[in-house]
């Protein structure tokens, strides 16, 4: 190869090589922008200036559900300054599990009284119920279906009604790890004056009942 051929290649690989340059350049321009573009919008809808489609109401988790209900009624009782309410924890006296009232973090507050191991509603109104249980053991030796309730004892009718309620099933494998399974109700109910709420639960010997693990409470709306 002479070096008039050498040298004519000479602007031939300089062309190829500024091409190639050029054309990485370009490629991280357009990377960088589809990414600012990315966080821009993401950033928009984070800060909800472009709206999203609203989920169907009867898809709202039960706690929204609760709050907007609750926004939507009449503060009869909490207008006239009488919000009756009820924290209670629980403890377990010889293989029962008792709520009390006066420990650390209960209270009872209003027109709401423990009488025995129930409470019972001195005013007629809306009150949200709720309760937690917590159960555990230090293995599963066999399958146990743990269960929860409310009932609800009214001056007019014959027996306790169920009106919150639920179980889960621990153990359907039998192993020596520890186990651990909470169980949380809550609902919105219309109670007369004189009804009276107690609980109902089964498997108390597994229940932790660890300061603010199991308690029973009631608040009016």
């Amino acid at each position: 190869m002479d070096l008039t051929q050498v040298r004519s290649e000479e602007p031939l690989l300089q062309n190829v090589q500024t091409s190639k340059t050029s054309y990485l350049h370009w490629l991280s321009i357009c990377c960088f922008v589809l990414l600012l573009g990315a966080t821009i919008i993401l950033a928009l809808l984070h800060f909800q200036i472009i709206p999203t489609e609203k989920k169907d109401e009867y898809e709202m988790p039960e706690v929204l559900q609760i709050k907007n209900y609750l926004e939507s009624v009449p503060q009869t009782q909490a207008m006239k300054g009488k919000r009756a309410a009820a924290h209670l924890q629980g403890k377990i006296v010889k293989s029962s599990l008792i709520w009390q009232g006066v420990s650390t973090n209960a209270f009872k507050d209003g027109t709401i009284k423990l009488v025995g191991n129930s409470l019972k509603i001195e005013e007629e109104g809306l009150y949200f119920v709720y309760t937690q249980v917590v159960f555990t053991d230090k293995d599963c030796r066999e399958s146990q279906e743990l269960t929860h309730s409310v009932l609800k004892k009214s001056d007019d009718e014959d027996g306790n009604m169920v009106i919150l309620k639920s179980s889960k099933t621990v153990c359907a494998l039998t192993s020596e790890s520890s186990w651990t399974q909470p169980i949380y109700q809550g609902g919105l109910f219309k109670l007369d004056e004189g009804d009276v709420l107690s609980t109902e639960t089964s498997h108390v010997k597994y229940l932790d009942t660890y300061p603010g693990q199991v308690y029973f409470g009631i608040l009016a709306v």
